[in-house]
Protein backbone atom coordinates (compact mmCIF):
# COMPACT_ATOMS: atom_id res chain seq x y z
CA UNK A 1 0.00 0.00 0.00
CA UNK A 2 1.48 3.34 -0.93
CA UNK A 3 1.95 6.14 1.58
CA UNK A 4 -0.92 8.35 0.28
CA UNK A 5 -3.46 5.52 0.43
CA UNK A 6 -2.28 4.49 3.94
CA UNK A 7 -2.66 8.11 5.16
CA UNK A 8 -6.15 8.36 3.63
CA UNK A 9 -7.29 5.12 5.29
CA UNK A 10 -5.83 6.18 8.67
CA UNK A 11 -7.52 9.60 8.53
CA UNK A 12 -10.82 7.95 7.53
CA UNK A 13 -10.65 5.49 10.43
CA UNK A 14 -9.77 8.26 12.92
CA UNK A 15 -12.61 10.46 11.63
CA UNK A 16 -15.11 7.58 11.94
CA UNK A 17 -13.94 6.79 15.50
CA UNK A 18 -14.02 10.47 16.52
CA UNK A 19 -17.56 10.93 15.19
CA UNK A 20 -18.74 7.73 16.88
CA UNK A 21 -17.38 8.83 20.27
CA UNK A 22 -18.75 12.37 19.88
CA UNK A 23 -22.22 11.17 18.92
CA UNK A 24 -22.41 8.63 21.73
CA UNK A 25 -21.36 11.15 24.39
CA UNK A 26 -23.64 14.00 23.19
CA UNK A 27 -27.23 14.33 24.35
CA UNK A 28 -29.65 13.59 21.49
CA UNK A 29 -31.13 17.10 21.55
CA UNK A 30 -27.71 18.63 20.90
CA UNK A 31 -27.43 17.07 17.43
CA UNK A 32 -28.65 18.42 14.10
CA UNK A 33 -32.23 18.51 12.79
CA UNK A 34 -34.47 15.86 14.29
CA UNK A 35 -37.93 14.69 13.39
CA UNK A 36 -40.22 14.36 16.41
CA UNK A 37 -43.39 12.26 16.43
CA UNK A 38 -46.35 12.89 18.68
CA UNK A 39 -47.31 10.06 21.03
CA UNK A 40 -50.72 9.01 22.34
CA UNK A 41 -49.95 10.74 25.65
CA UNK A 42 -50.72 14.17 24.17
CA UNK A 43 -53.83 15.66 22.64
CA UNK A 44 -55.91 18.66 21.66
CA UNK A 45 -57.93 20.12 24.54
CA UNK A 46 -60.67 22.71 24.16
CA UNK A 47 -62.79 23.96 27.01
CA UNK A 48 -62.89 25.80 30.30
CA UNK A 49 -59.90 26.15 32.59
CA UNK A 50 -59.56 27.88 35.98
CA UNK A 51 -61.12 30.15 37.12
CA UNK A 52 -64.03 29.67 34.67
CA UNK A 53 -64.92 26.04 35.27
CA UNK A 54 -67.81 25.40 32.86
CA UNK A 55 -69.12 22.03 31.65
CA UNK A 56 -67.59 22.36 28.17
CA UNK A 57 -64.45 20.27 27.76
CA UNK A 58 -63.08 18.20 24.84
CA UNK A 59 -59.93 16.11 24.90
CA UNK A 60 -59.11 14.77 21.42
CA UNK A 61 -56.27 12.60 20.12
CA UNK A 62 -53.53 14.54 18.33
CA UNK A 63 -51.30 12.88 15.72
CA UNK A 64 -48.39 14.05 13.61
CA UNK A 65 -44.82 15.28 13.71
CA UNK A 66 -42.56 18.33 13.66
CA UNK A 67 -38.93 19.14 12.93
CA UNK A 68 -36.63 20.43 15.67
CA UNK A 69 -33.38 22.15 14.61
CA UNK A 70 -30.74 23.50 16.98
CA UNK A 71 -30.19 27.26 16.69
CA UNK A 72 -27.78 27.76 19.59
CA UNK A 73 -26.21 25.72 22.35
CA UNK A 74 -25.14 27.06 25.72
CA UNK A 75 -23.67 25.34 28.76
CA UNK A 76 -27.00 25.31 30.59
CA UNK A 77 -29.46 25.05 27.69
CA UNK A 78 -30.33 25.36 24.05
CA UNK A 79 -32.62 27.12 21.59
CA UNK A 80 -34.36 25.37 18.70
CA UNK A 81 -36.38 26.25 15.66
CA UNK A 82 -39.61 24.26 15.33
CA UNK A 83 -40.62 23.75 11.70
CA UNK A 84 -42.78 21.49 9.57
CA UNK A 85 -45.52 21.17 12.19
CA UNK A 86 -47.86 18.63 10.59
CA UNK A 87 -50.57 17.58 13.04
CA UNK A 88 -54.18 16.54 12.90
CA UNK A 89 -57.08 15.70 15.17
CA UNK A 90 -60.61 14.48 14.55
CA UNK A 91 -63.51 16.62 15.74
CA UNK A 92 -66.85 14.95 15.05
CA UNK A 93 -66.47 13.59 11.54
CA UNK A 94 -64.02 16.28 10.41
CA UNK A 95 -60.23 15.90 10.29
CA UNK A 96 -58.67 19.19 11.42
CA UNK A 97 -55.17 19.90 10.06
CA UNK A 98 -52.68 21.90 12.13
CA UNK A 99 -49.57 23.42 10.52
CA UNK A 100 -47.02 25.99 11.56
CA UNK A 101 -43.66 26.75 13.13
CA UNK A 102 -42.08 28.42 16.12
CA UNK A 103 -39.31 28.00 18.65
CA UNK A 104 -38.43 25.89 21.67
CA UNK A 105 -35.97 26.68 24.45
CA UNK A 106 -34.69 24.45 27.20
CA UNK A 107 -32.35 25.00 30.12
CA UNK A 108 -31.35 22.93 33.10
CA UNK A 109 -34.77 22.94 34.78
CA UNK A 110 -37.22 24.90 32.57
CA UNK A 111 -38.48 24.96 29.00
CA UNK A 112 -40.80 26.98 26.77
CA UNK A 113 -42.42 26.44 23.39
CA UNK A 114 -44.04 29.17 21.28
CA UNK A 115 -45.79 28.11 18.07
CA UNK A 116 -47.55 30.09 15.32
CA UNK A 117 -50.21 27.64 14.16
CA UNK A 118 -52.90 27.44 11.51
CA UNK A 119 -55.72 25.30 12.88
CA UNK A 120 -58.04 24.12 10.12
CA UNK A 121 -59.18 27.07 7.99
CA UNK A 122 -58.59 29.59 10.79
CA UNK A 123 -56.03 32.40 10.87
CA UNK A 124 -52.50 31.94 12.17
CA UNK A 125 -52.50 32.20 15.97
CA UNK A 126 -49.76 32.09 18.59
CA UNK A 127 -49.79 29.29 21.17
CA UNK A 128 -47.41 29.66 24.12
CA UNK A 129 -46.51 27.36 27.00
CA UNK A 130 -44.93 30.08 29.10
CA UNK A 131 -41.76 29.16 30.96
CA UNK A 132 -42.53 25.92 32.83
CA UNK A 133 -40.64 23.37 34.90
CA UNK A 134 -38.91 20.65 32.92
CA UNK A 135 -40.49 17.41 34.13
CA UNK A 136 -39.02 14.94 31.66
CA UNK A 137 -35.61 14.06 30.39
CA UNK A 138 -34.59 15.14 26.93
CA UNK A 139 -34.94 13.96 24.17
CA UNK A 140 -38.69 13.60 24.86
CA UNK A 141 -40.71 16.82 24.83
CA UNK A 142 -43.77 17.01 27.10
CA UNK A 143 -45.28 20.49 27.17
CA UNK A 144 -48.67 22.17 26.66
CA UNK A 145 -49.14 25.32 24.56
CA UNK A 146 -52.27 27.47 24.88
CA UNK A 147 -53.87 30.22 22.86
CA UNK A 148 -55.19 32.20 25.86
CA UNK A 149 -52.67 31.39 28.60
CA UNK A 150 -54.67 28.44 30.03
CA UNK A 151 -57.30 30.93 31.24
CA UNK A 152 -61.09 30.40 31.07
CA UNK A 153 -62.18 29.09 27.65
CA UNK A 154 -58.97 28.04 25.90
CA UNK A 155 -57.54 25.95 23.09
CA UNK A 156 -54.56 23.82 24.14
CA UNK A 157 -52.19 21.47 22.38
CA UNK A 158 -50.81 19.03 24.93
CA UNK A 159 -47.58 18.00 23.19
CA UNK A 160 -46.01 14.64 23.99
CA UNK A 161 -43.30 13.95 21.41
CA UNK A 162 -40.28 11.72 21.02
CA UNK A 163 -37.60 11.55 18.33
CA UNK A 164 -38.75 9.52 15.33
CA UNK A 165 -37.00 6.16 15.04
CA UNK A 166 -33.79 6.26 13.03
CA UNK A 167 -32.96 3.40 10.71
CA UNK A 168 -29.33 2.43 10.32
CA UNK A 169 -27.66 0.62 7.50
CA UNK A 170 -24.14 -0.74 7.59
CA UNK A 171 -21.90 -0.53 4.55
CA UNK A 172 -20.16 -3.54 3.10
CA UNK A 173 -17.04 -2.27 4.88
CA UNK A 174 -18.77 -2.85 8.21
CA UNK A 175 -17.51 0.27 10.00
CA UNK A 176 -19.44 2.97 8.18
CA UNK A 177 -23.07 3.56 9.06
CA UNK A 178 -25.62 5.91 7.61
CA UNK A 179 -28.82 7.02 9.23
CA UNK A 180 -32.03 8.00 7.49
CA UNK A 181 -35.66 8.56 8.30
Amino acid sequence: MNRTRRTFVTVGVLLTLTLSVALESSPTWALGPSLYELTDDGGYVEGCFDPCMCPIFMNLTLQGSFQLTSVSQETDGAHFEVTAVDWQFVMGEEIIAVTGSGHYQIDSDQHRMVLDLLVGDGPEQQFDSGLVALESEVPGIFIAVALNGFYCYDYVFDIAAVPAPVEESTSSWGSLKSTFR
